[in-house]
């Protein structure tokens, strides 16, 4: 019987790496994984030179990682804005002096525009220029005494005050702005899964603003886009990074889509676009002076390439690929199509959801819809990776249900499972309550591409006793959790005798566990 292989190791960084960590802070991006786990493992699994596949793209962490450690690397997503950020992430070529001086150009040309538009009724007491604002807030609870938070833009944040909009002010926020410049007129589709915000009357991609911001946001991205800047990309990066925070998806104790779908408030803040744009082109500028400094220190590195397409058909002959690693959508949690739309609207892009390998009732997709979706992958990358080349799936799923079928996809296309790391990405990550417990641990199967052979074996097992089992071996929360899935994964690929998980939910094994560990069971 071949031995249960379960590594548990964590993503904690030294201050040198968490420097490199700031390389992907470009841009928001969904499930981004650490980038120190995604390197070792393409380490591990291939050499120099090798070509390495990420079948779900995302935002490239695998593209940056492969071609820094001289791997070849091909990436495929269907996201227009997962191939923007990875392609403006791992981009090298970088003159700090060009990017400062075009950014300054922005703002001769625009500096004198939002000063005006996000202007104070008030001077500073220092300077006597006026106070700029830096958000109000609005809605049921600041009804006719909206809340703004002012401060001086020579004299600094020491000069900032919080106080209520006297009635100039009020005037100017409600003012309707003619807008001139090109704004996205795509309207939302009336069949949206995670539908928060249609009941508040937002139809279009506009609605999602303050008359004030739409304005903004068109002038900066008309500037942006006709000046002929050398990093153009890159400021549009800094722009798309803006978007959500100048919406109406954000307040003072809510940051956007931190429930991962677009929900407004009741009570939302209208943000100074210019403010956040600046501090947005400054983590553009840290993550490229952080990637110059890495990519200096290596002779040689890897070429890539990124698809805008979907993996179920790829480019690459029979057996043509070394190694695979990716990260898939997990069922319904992150609606990717869905939470890109204002980006990608922006750009007046669109993401073909047909091929999306998700959980998504409006798109007709459920369980069986998803599974055969995210097999049309797999079957392509067993034709594609060599014989004996290893296949690295990031696991990330709190769905007991659907790891059989996970699991029986990459059994039918002779994949084996050969290893399971568990990397705590968070260090302490578990609410030590069992009744508040969310796991934050990544896992990281690690499959041969080889015949199957009789290694599967047939053992009765109760989910109760392995649950005792682990609970002998530590009484650490996080490792009993860890490494019981870690188990049952193991027993679900291997052991003929078929656990039935389809009704075993998060919260149903946390009172399993409970009952056991107070031995309290009925």
């Amino acid at each position: 019987m071949i031995e249960l292989k379960i590594n548990f190791s964590n993503s904690s960084m030294n201050s040198e790496e968490k420097e490199i960590s700031k390389i992907y802070r470009i841009h928001k991006y969904w499930s981004r994984k650490p980038w120190k786990p995604i390197s070792e493992s393409i380490k591990k699994y291939s050499k120099e030179e090798d070509l390495v596949v990420d079948l779900f793209l995302g935002s490239g962490v695998t593209c940056l990682e492969s071609v820094y450690l001289n791997r070849n690397f091909v990436g495929y997503d269907l996201n227009p804005m997962a191939i923007f950020i990875s392609n403006n992430t791992i981009q090298n070529h970088f003159k700090e002096n060009i990017f400062i001086e075009e950014l300054e150009e922005i703002k001769n040309k625009l500096g004198s525009f939002f000063k005006e538009l996000y202007s104070a009724d008030e001077e500073c007491n220092i300077c006597h220029k006026k106070l700029t604002i830096d958000h109000i807030n609005m809605g049921p609870k600041f009804k006719n005494k909206e809340e703004g938070v002012f401060y001086c833009l020579d004299c600094g944040k020491n000069t900032k005050k919080r106080r209520e909009l006297n009635k100039k002010e009020k005037i100017s926020l409600r003012k309707e702005h003619k807008i001139s410049k090109w704004t996205p007129s795509k309207k939302i589709p009336s069949k949206f899964y995670k539908d928060r915000f249609s009941y508040k009357g937002v139809k279009n991609i506009t609605d999602f603003y303050t008359s004030r911001n739409l304005l903004a946001l068109s002038e900066l991205l008309y500037i942006i886009k006709t000046s002929k800047f050398k990093y153009e990309d890159l400021f549009l990066i800094a722009f798309s990074n803006t978007l959500l925070h100048a919406s109406k998806l954000k307040s003072e104790n809510v940051r956007p889509l931190s429930v991962n779908n677009y929900w407004i408030p009741d009570d939302y803040m209208e943000e100074n676009v210019f403010l956040r744009f600046l501090e947005r082109t400054d983590l553009v500028l840290e993550s490229k002076k952080n990637l110059q400094k890495r990519f200096n220190e290596i002779k040689n590195i890897g070429d890539y390439e990124l698809m805008n397409k979907s993996s179920f058909k790829t480019r690459f002959k029979d057996g043509e690929v070394d190694y695979i690693i990716t990260d898939p959508p997990y069922g319904d949690a992150i609606q990717y199509s869905e939470l890109s739309l204002i980006w990608n609207s922006w750009f007046n892009k669109e993401f073909e959801i047909k091929e999306e390998v998700i959980i998504n009732p409006v798109q007709n997709k459920g369980v069986t819809e998803y599974l055969g979706l995210l097999e049309n992958s797999i079957k392509e990358a067993s034709r594609i990776l060599k014989d004996k080349g290893k296949f690295t799936l990031c696991f990330h799923n709190k769905d007991f249900s659907i790891w059989e079928g996970i699991l029986s996809i990459f059994k039918k296309y002779t994949f084996v499972l050969e290893n399971i790391d568990i990397i705590d990405t968070l260090g302490n990550s578990y609410n030590n309550n069992w009744s508040k417990f969310s796991p934050k641990s990544d896992i990281y199967l690690t499959f041969t591409k080889k015949d199957f052979n009789t290694d599967s074996y047939y053992k009765k097992i109760l989910l109760e006793n392995l649950i005792k089992k682990e609970i002998k071996k530590s009484q650490d929360i996080s490792k009993i959790y860890d490494s019981l899935t870690s188990t049952l994964i193991w027993e679900i690929y291997y052991n003929e005798h078929k656990l039935d998980l389809s009704k075993l939910t998060i919260k149903k094994l946390n009172e399993l566990i409970l009952k056991i560990k107070d031995g309290n069971r009925q």
